[in-house]
């Protein structure tokens, strides 16, 4: 028997019984993608020291290589889509189907008929394409709806789920995953939960791919309700306009309607109502409804109250004619539009006091002043005030009173045809009519001043003026007493400087004559000088 022809398969079978030293290959898993490429990497630098080398995958050999002979024998299976490194013993494996997938074998048997194996499991993933985030309900409603964001995709992946460019937060309660990782259900929706786009990622552990950016729209609302009125004061002047707005946090935008006690007036955000009457006054309220979420909001109650401005005010007097201590008198105050909330008297710009003879009515619109006197003579001043205007009228009071105080002012002497003038005057209103008498005969003049160009004999006298008013029919008469002198001084007495003067001059005289008496009596007593 030869038995150097079984040489190679006994060493062979020599070496099964032997314990391989180590693993030929990089990694006992390797993982490719259908259509694409995957290489079986070894630790193998050399491959001199082997008698013979080959792959096998299950049954079905694919390769065998004998170094001394440099032969190599590909299975035709693979003979189109197979590279192969004679040197590492490292083979790739080209546009990978679903069905290269499974254990791959190497063997290596040495000169001395030791056997090295090793054992590497490919899996084949499918590509991944066509990701996509669909979501179950289009336009999902704040706090009612539970909205699940559904990533797909075709191939081998995992998922994973991103807000812009950060990884999503999941709390597992109001924001979690499905088992599988590919729904993300988010509870009771808010606007707020996912503010940027949401990306899905597919991937594997050779490739991935991403979704378009998805942005996720709730409806909301409406809230936050607001209302403005213009003007903004409560009470408005009647012809006045009045525009009235509202405006609500919502999306989609919320649709408006306005209504005045109760029932609808507008469907519109804003109203504008131009020359204002009393109908006009009532509630106004703004409705607000989002046409997605189905919900209503009401704003609170505007009070719109329309008043008439005062305008035509007037003081009326009971009685034109007032004579002092005789009459009584009643003002009324009125306005010929609008209703007066206060009112306010007046006298000459200072506020109206009532007292013993001054009585306001009950509405202070009467004033009733009794037994007037001079001093209510002056300006009346009426006010009246309402929530949107003021008005005011005026009223001079004219007080008949007098005469009073008569007196005539004027020289009580002059020399003869001296011009001279008398004045008679009095306190009264209205102004007094002059009458003038001389010694109680009446004389044809009616003026206040009297006057005479040259003063005779005959104009001396006791001269009486009477002032008559006319309208409270009182007269009061006043004196005055008229000399007319000779040509020359007028005897008009003697004032108290000018008889003082007299005596002084007199003692000065006296002293004068009596030192001369007593000088001359001296002379005559003295004795001759003998020289």
């Amino acid at each position: 028997m030869d038995f150097y022809n079984f040489r190679v398969p006994l060493l062979i079978l020599a070496a099964f019984g032997r314990c391989a030293l180590s693993s030929p290959l990089l990694s006992a898993k390797a993982n490719g993608v259908i259509g694409k490429n995957v290489t079986f990497k070894t630790t193998i630098p050399s491959t001199t020291d082997f008698l013979t080398i080959t792959w096998n995958k299950g049954q079905d050999n694919i390769i065998t290589h004998i170094p001394s002979k440099n032969t190599q024998n590909i299975d035709e299976k693979y003979a189109s889509r197979i590279s192969y490194n004679a040197t590492t013993c490292e083979i790739q494996l080209r546009s990978l189907t679903k069905e290269d997938g499974g254990e791959y074998i190497l063997s290596l048997v040495n000169s001395e008929a030791h056997t090295l194996t090793g054992q590497i499991h490919l899996e084949v993933l499918e590509p991944i394409t066509d990701v996509m985030i669909t979501s179950n309900i289009p336009e999902p409603v704040e706090f009612d709806s539970t909205v699940i964001l559904t990533c797909s995709a075709k191939g081998s992946f995992t998922y994973k789920w991103f807000n812009g460019s950060e990884p999503l937060v999941l709390d597992g309660t109001h924001m979690r995953l499905n088992p599988t990782g590919n729904q993300l259900i988010i509870t009771e929706v808010r606007r707020t939960d996912l503010r940027r786009p949401i990306f899905c990622i597919a991937e594997n552990l050779l490739e991935s791919g991403k979704s378009a950016p998805f942005n996720l729209t709730v409806s909301y609302g409406p809230e936050n309700i607001v209302t403005m009125q213009t003007p903004t004061v409560p009470f408005l002047k009647k012809g006045s306009n009045l525009t009235l707005t509202c405006s609500a946090n919502s999306d989609p935008p919320a649709q408006f309607k306005w209504m005045f006690n109760g029932a609808e007036r507008s469907q519109t955000p804003n109203i504008t109502i131009t020359n204002l009457e009393e109908e006009n006054n009532g509630n106004y309220s703004c409705v607000a409804n989002n046409v997605k979420t189905n919900r209503n909001v009401v704003s609170p109650v505007a009070l719109v109250t329309v008043l008439e401005a005062l305008s035509g005010t007037n003081i009326s007097s009971s009685t034109s004619l007032l004579i002092a201590g005789n009459s009584t008198v009643n003002l009324t105050c009125s306005a010929k539009a609008g209703n007066a909330d206060t009112v306010e008297w007046l006298k000459d710009s200072k506020p109206l006091t009532p007292g013993d003879r001054v009585t306001l009515s009950a509405d202070k619109k009467s004033l009733t002043i009794a037994q007037v006197v001079k001093g209510d003579m002056g300006e009346y001043k009426c006010q009246l005030k309402n929530k949107v205007n003021q008005d005011e009228a005026r009223y001079k009071m004219v007080i008949n009173y007098g005469p009073e105080n008569v007196k005539v002012q004027g020289k009580n002497a002059v020399k003869f045809e001296e011009g001279i003038q008398m004045s008679c005057s009095a306190d009264s209103v209205p102004p007094s009519m002059y009458s003038w008498k001389l010694n109680d005969t009446v004389m044809n003049y009616s003026r206040s001043i009297y006057v005479i160009e040259k003063a005779k004999a005959g104009d001396s006298g006791m001269y009486t003026c009477e002032a008559l008013n006319p309208i409270t029919g009182m007269a009061i008469k006043a004196t005055h007493k008229l000399a007319v002198t000779e040509v020359g001084a007028v005897d008009e007495g003697l004032s108290g400087g000018a008889i003082a003067g007299i005596v002084i001059a007199v003692i000065v005289a006296v002293i004068i004559i009596g030192c001369i008496i007593k000088c001359r009596r001296k002379s005559s007593t003295d004795i001759a000088s003998p020289y």
